[in-house]
């Protein structure tokens, strides 16, 4: 496994696991408001702290396939990943590729535990 694939990977998950982790306050105020959720852009860069608002359907349904994300529109990385739907205008939902990067993505899926 390439340290650079490993990396994307690790970077990832953990942008993933902070927002199943806000999951239950943004489930609790959506049932209140709009139904949409409040997460952190899941794409491999640390330092990335934008913002996403998603339908909780929606995010409900990525979260079913461990090598998805949850990335703002510019913030995908074709080399470790493909587009797979863009159309919702302010995110993108992106598959790792086989290998490396889906790897960990699989072995660190919280809901795979």
């Amino acid at each position: 496994m390439s340290e650079r694939d490993r990396r994307v990977g690790r970077n990832e998950a953990v942008f993933r696991e902070i927002n199943e982790q806000i999951e239950g306050l943004n489930r609790a105020m959506a049932a209140i408001s709009d139904e949409t959720m409040h997460i952190v852009c899941e794409c491999p860069d640390l330092i990335c702290m934008e913002r996403i608002v998603v339908p909780i359907s929606e995010y409900e349904q990525v979260r079913l396939e461990p090598t998805l994300f949850l990335v703002k529109p510019g913030h995908e990385k074709p080399a470790v990943e493909d587009v797979v739907d863009q159309s919702a205008p302010t995110y993108r939902v992106v598959r790792k590729h086989p290998g490396d990067a889906a790897q960990v993505a699989k072995e660190t899926d919280p809901r795979s535990t």
